[in-house]
C-alpha cells in the first residue's frame, strides 16, 4: 500500500490539479452544449452545435451522448420554468447531475491490439447502483398513479404471480433480502388481502385481489420493460441474462463466504447452516420475464457481501465507506456536489460525514456551516480510502471473473443502453409528475 502524506499536504496536492484539467475533451464539449442549451431556454443566444472533434472520442456512441444530455438539460429547463426558478446561468445542482450522467459514459472501447493495454477495471457494483437508483425513482413514480406499494411489496406480487406460491425463506433467497424485510412485506400483503396462507410457514398464495392487482402492475412493468431494453435485441438480452446467471451466483458466493468468515469470529461453523439466509442448495427462483429482477436480486446479494466485507476491512459501515470513497475521489469536495454524488437525502448524508469527522476520518475546511465547507479524508481517512478502492476492485474482478473479455465487452455494452434509457425513462417519468402537479 503506498504511503501517504499528511491530511493537508495530501489535500493541497489534489486541489493543485483543477478538475477540468483531468477531464477528457469529450467530458467539456458536452457540459458546454448543455450550459448553451440552458442559456438559450432561457432567453439567451441560440445554442452553436458541439464540437465535433472533441466528441469523436466517443465514437459511435457520440450521437446516443448528444441526444441524452439535451434530453436532460431540455427536461431540467422545463422543471426550472415550471416552479420559476429559470436563472440565466445552470445551477450548481444541474451541474452536479450532469457531472453524475456524464461519469456513467465512457467511450467506445478501442482494441488492445492497436492502442495498447486495456484500461483499470470497472467497479460495477458502483455503476449497477447508480443504474437501480434510477429505475426505482422512475418506479416509485409510475407505479405509484397505480397502486401505493413499496418496491418490495411489489417484487413479491410480481414473484408470486410468475412462480406461484412460494415459502418465504424461497422469497427471501430469491429476492436477496433477509427473512425479517420479507416476513414484514408478507405481512403488509396479507393486511391488504393481496396474500393469504394456511400457517407462518405455508406458502405464500395469493389471492383473487391480488391476482388482479398483480396483472395491472405486470402490465405496467412490461411496458416499462420495453423502455428500459429499446435498441436491445432478442439475441442480445439473451446473452445478458446468460452473464447475470453468472455474476448472480458469484455474489452469492461472495455473500455465503463473508457469512462464513464472520461466523469464525462469532461462533462455529457448525452453526453456519443454520443461519445462512440462502443455502448453496437453494435455487434462486427469478423472475427473468423482465430486465430488473435479475439485478436487483444481484446488487442485494452484492451490497450484503459488501457490508460485511467493509466492516472487517475497516470497521466501517458500507454507507460510511461509501460516502468516506466518495470524499476521497474528488476531494476537496463541497457540499452539494457530495449530496448529488450520494443520491440520498442531507439529514442521512449530513449525520454520516458528521461521523466520519468525530472519528478523525474526515476533515472540513472553509467558512463556517456545512453547507459551506469543502471535505478532504485525514491521513487516516487516506489509509482506509485506499482499502476502500482496494476492496471494491478486488471485489469488482472476482464478480466479472467468470465472464471473457468478449463476453464482458458485451455484457457492458448492453448495460450502457440499459443505463442511457433509465436516464430517458426518469425524465419522463419526473415530467409527468410535474405535470400532475401543475
Amino acid at each position: 500500500m503506498a504511503n501517504r502524506a499528511p491530511a493537508a499536504a495530501k489535500a493541497e496536492e489534489k486541489a493543485s490539479v483543477s478538475e477540468e484539467s483531468r477531464r477528457p475533451q469529450w467530458q467539456d464539449a458536452l457540459r458546454e452544449h448543455a450550459a448553451a442549451l440552458w442559456r438559450e431556454g432561457a432567453g439567451g443566444a441560440p445554442a452553436p452545435a458541439p464540437g465535433l472533434k472533441e466528441l469523436s472520442a466517443l465514437g459511435p456512441t457520440a450521437d446516443e451522448a448528444v441526444g441524452l444530455v439535451e434530453a436532460f438539460t431540455l427536461g431540467a429547463l422545463e422543471r426550472a420554468r415550471r416552479s420559476r426558478t429559470v436563472r440565466p446561468e445552470p445551477p450548481e445542482e444541474f451541474t452536479a447531475q450532469l457531472g453524475l450522467i456524464l461519469k456513467g459514459l465512457q467511450p467506445a472501447p478501442l482494441s488492445p491490439e492497436t492502442h495498447g493495454p486495456p484500461t483499470q477495471p470497472v467497479i460495477f457494483q458502483s455503476e449497477l447502483w447508480q443504474f437501480l437508483h434510477k429505475t426505482r425513482e422512475s418506479a416509485e413514480l409510475s407505479y405509484a398513479r397505480e397502486i401505493d406499494l413499496v418496491e418490495l411489496d411489489r417484487r413479491l406480487l410480481f414473484l408470486l404471480r410468475s412462480k406461484g406460491p412460494l415459502v418465504p425463506a424461497e422469497l427471501s433467497s430469491s429476492v436477496g433480502v433477509d427473512k425479517a424485510q420479507v416476513s414484514r412485506s408478507v405481512k403488509r400483503l396479507l393486511e391488504l388481502r393481496i396474500v393469504e396462507r394456511d400457517q407462518i410457514r405455508s406458502p405464500i398464495i395469493l389471492t383473487r385481489n391480488g391476482e388482479a392487482q398483480a396483472d395491472r402492475l405486470l402490465r405496467l412493468a412490461d411496458l416499462r420493460n420495453r423502455e428500459l431494453t429499446f435498441e436491445i435485441d432478442d439475441d442480445e438480452l439473451g446473452h445478458f441474462f446468460a452473464a447475470i446467471e453468472k455474476l448472480l451466483d458469484r455474489s452469492v458466493a461472495l455473500y455465503e463466504q463473508e457469512r462464513a468468515k464472520a461466523a469464525q469470529r462469532e461462533g462455529s461453523l457448525d452453526d453456519l447452516a443454520e443461519r445462512l439466509d440462502r443455502r448453496s442448495n437453494e435455487p434462486l427462483r427469478l423472475d427473468r420475464a423482465r430486465i430488473l429482477p435479475p439485478l436487483l436480486t444481484l446488487s442485494a446479494y452484492f451490497a450484503r457481501s459488501g457490508a460485511l466485507m467493509f466492516k472487517r476491512r475497516t470497521g466501517l459501515s458500507q454507507f460510511e465507506a461509501w460516502v468516506l470513497n466518495e470524499i476521497g475521489m474528488a476531494a476537496p469536495i463541497d457540499w452539494p456536489s457530495l449530496t448529488v454524488q450520494l443520491q440520498r437525502d442531507h439529514s442521512q448524508a449530513g449525520r454520516t460525514v458528521r461521523a466520519l469527522m468525530e472519528r478523525s476520518l474526515v476533515a472540513r475546511e472553509g467558512r463556517p456551516g456545512r453547507r459551506h465547507g469543502r471535505f478532504s479524508p485525514t491521513s487516516e481517512g487516506w489509509r482506509l480510502y485506499d482499502i476502500i478502492q482496494e476492496t471494491s476492485v478486488e471485489r469488482s474482478t472476482f464478480l466479472m471473473a467468470p465472464l471473457g473479455d468478449d463476453d464482458r465487452g458485451r455484457f457492458l455494452a448492453t448495460f450502457d443502453k440499459l443505463r442511457r434509457n433509465a436516464v430517458a425513462q426518469l425524465e419522463r417519468e419526473r415530467a409527468f409528475e410535474e405535470l400532475e402537479r401543475s
